[in-house]
């Protein structure tokens, strides 16, 4: 065995170290304990991470979407294309994986930037909310995907509004004609021959059909149905008894008879007002209640055939027990007035549209007098009331 040096015996580091184990250093202790508690932190906090992201991916298609951030796509693709297509290819793969990374980390910033900057003007996108809750999160290749149909779907021409369609003109209306001549009849006129009627000029008649709670016309169907098959426009009339029964009953009672049809010929139902045949007053009721009786009988009339019913009265009737009201000016007024030229309208109406001038009409195909009226308006109009 050799001695030791001085060297040796003094420096034990000199001696054989392959023996010995090396201790770590302090920075390397250090650097491992860094290690350590990195790994640690990352895995606590990926769950996070990762519940935040999908949190975020719905705002972040959102923002894709958003028109600044298309226009801002635009404006750089061509330049990205442009650098792209001068790398070679692994780098061109490489460099748009990056851009994918990259441009989903600016979407997410711009992302948070977006809610903050929403937040702040006090508003809020509900669609954003239920889109935050509900989708899950996409990874950079599917937003790529995403980016490219979205772009395309940019492209295509948006389609036209259809334009709401106008509401119909209302129907121009008829022309004035010179007067139309009719008759009216009822029991009291028998049998009628209606095709030598209607040789006589006459293009029109109305047909009582009831009175009061109890009288039917026991010709109403033959005279009704007779002028209409030779050729005339016709329509059916009650003569009114306010104090026997309500204005809905005799309404009623009137239509079942009546047998009303929208069939182009037949003039809207009509209500006859008269004094009181027995005492020549208004059947022991005020203007008031007459009202409200006509008015029910009006209603009634409407509610079944979607017609306003014709109102037939004469100047004094109106006045007396009618009080003039104006509340049945929008009904057309058949007027019965005797020997005058021109007859006086009754207050409460602006014109009349039929007049029974006489009763003491001669007419062709009917035996003794009846009842000749005048339709003021024309033929056209005639018709046209007659829908």
């Amino acid at each position: 065995m050799n001695p030791e040096t001085p060297d040796q015996a003094r420096n034990p580091e000199n001696h054989d170290n392959a023996s010995t184990p090396k201790q770590a250093s302090p920075a390397q202790r250090a650097d491992q304990a860094l290690r350590a508690a990195a790994d640690r932190v990352r895995a606590w906090l990926a769950p996070l991470l990762e519940r935040f992201v999908q949190w975020l991916a719905p705002l972040l298609r959102r923002v894709q979407d958003a028109p600044v951030v298309r226009r801002f796509r635009e404006r750089v693709a061509p330049h990205v294309a442009a650098v792209q297509e001068k790398l070679p290819e692994p780098v061109v793969r490489a460099s748009r994986t990056r851009s994918m990374q990259a441009g989903a980390a600016v979407a997410a910033v711009g992302v948070v930037g977006l809610v903050i900057g929403t937040a702040a003007a006090g508003s809020s996108d509900p669609q954003v909310e239920e889109a935050a809750v509900a989708a899950p999160m996409q990874s950079a290749p599917e937003q790529q995907v995403a980016l490219e149909q979205q772009a395309t779907l940019q492209q295509q021409p948006t389609p036209q509004q259809v334009e709401p369609q106008a509401a119909p003109a209302p129907e121009p209306e008829a022309p004035l004609g010179p007067p139309v001549e009719g008759i009216d009849v009822s029991n009291h006129n028998g049998n009628i021959d209606w095709s030598q009627v209607a040789a006589d000029g006459k293009k029109f008649t109305f047909v009582l059909a009831t009175d009061g709670t109890s009288f039917t016309n026991p010709k109403y169907s033959e005279q009704y149905h007779g002028a209409k098959d030779a050729g005339l426009i016709a329509g059916a009339y009650h003569f009114a008894r306010p104090s026997s029964s309500s204005g809905e009953a005799q309404a009623d009672r009137f239509l079942d008879v009546a047998d009303y049809q929208s069939d182009g010929k037949t003039l809207p139902p009509v209500l006859d007002l008269e004094v009181d045949p027995n005492s020549g007053g208004c059947y022991g009721m005020s203007v008031d209640e007459m009202h409200q009786w006509t008015q029910a009988f009006n209603d009634r009339v409407q509610e079944r055939t979607g017609k306003e019913p014709i109102i037939y009265a004469n100047p004094s009737f109106w006045r007396q027990c009618m009080g003039s009201t104006d509340s049945f000016d929008g009904h057309p007024l058949w007027l019965a007035s005797y020997g005058v030229d021109s007859p006086s309208v009754p207050n409460g109406f602006s014109n009349w549209h039929f007049w029974q001038y006489t009763d003491k009409g001669d007419v062709a195909g009917i035996s003794g007098n009846t009842d000749l009226n005048l339709f003021q308006e024309g033929m056209a109009r005639l018709e046209k009331l007659a829908r």
